[in-house]
This record gives structure tokens, sequence and C-alpha cells, in this order.
């Protein structure tokens, strides 16, 4: 279903890293900017390593496969709300906090790998409960995903 956003430029921000925590984190980002009748708003930032590859565990993924994850993930969103991509690089949590502030988001969500995918449970997230500008909403993975959009559908 889309919606209408509204005329004050309200933004729920949403981080596509390209890991599998995405699609749970795209659906709860969906149905929050559904209910606040807000614009989603995308955004890929492909970090640029300071030391090592895969140091900290950040994914290591090109601009070029950055863009290609959010124009996949904008186009299943088949019309539920207005969307907008954004893509960036450098520091993860930096580079989301600053689009948060640019933008005055509502919200910002980023998903959270489950500890047994060999990886930290999220860096970019307990980043960006720290120092975002708005309420942070953390989703993990394997959270079972409720359907408020649809509820918002009846009234």
């Amino acid at each position: 279903m889309a919606t209408d956003a509204d005329s004050e430029g309200r933004v729920v921000v949403c981080a596509v890293d390209g890991s599998s925590a995405d699609a749970s984190a795209v659906e709860v980002a969906t149905q929050l900017a559904v209910l606040a009748r807000a614009r989603l708003a995308l955004v890929a930032v492909a970090p640029v390593p300071m030391g090592a590859p895969r140091e900290f565990a950040l994914p290591a993924w090109t601009l070029e496969e950055a863009m290609r994850a959010l124009e996949l993930t904008a186009a299943a969103l088949d019309s539920r709300v207005g969307v907008d991509c954004y893509l960036d690089a450098g520091n993860p949590v930096r580079r989301l906090v600053e689009f948060a502030a640019r933008t005055r988001a509502l919200l910002l969500v980023v998903g959270a790998n489950a500890p047994s995918s060999g990886r930290p449970p999220s860096i970019v997230a307990s980043g960006l409960s720290r120092a975002a500008p708005c309420p942070v909403v953390v989703v993990p993975e394997a959270a079972p995903l409720p359907e408020l959009d649809n509820a918002k559908r009846r009234d």
C-alpha cells in the first residue's frame, strides 16, 4: 500500500548493510514509516577499511554492490511506502548519524545479526544507539515480525 508522506518531510531511516539482517530491518522500517505517514530512506554505507580488511567484522562491499542492494530492496517494497535510496562511503555509524540528523529522522532502524552468525551482534547498532539524534530501533534478524501496517489499513 502506498502512503502519502506528509509535506513536512517526515522520514524513517533504515540502514542497509548487505547482511542477512537487512530483510527484517527493512520490513520493520517500512511498517513504521507507513504508520507514521513518513517516507522511508534506505541508506547504505560502504565502509572504508582503516586497517586490515574485515577488521571489526564490517562487511566488505563496494559502492556498486551497495547501490545494487539498495535498488533491489526498494524494488521489493512494491509501492507500500514512498522510498528514497542513499549511498555513502565511510564510517557507517558516523555517516548514518549525520544522515539522521540532516533529515531530522523520526527513527533510525538497523538490523542485528544473530550471534551465531560468527559476527559480533552489531557494532553499528551499538554505536548508533549511543550517538543517534533520534530513537534507534534494533531488529534482530531472527525476530518474529509484526504486521503493523495491516492494522493501519483497516482504520
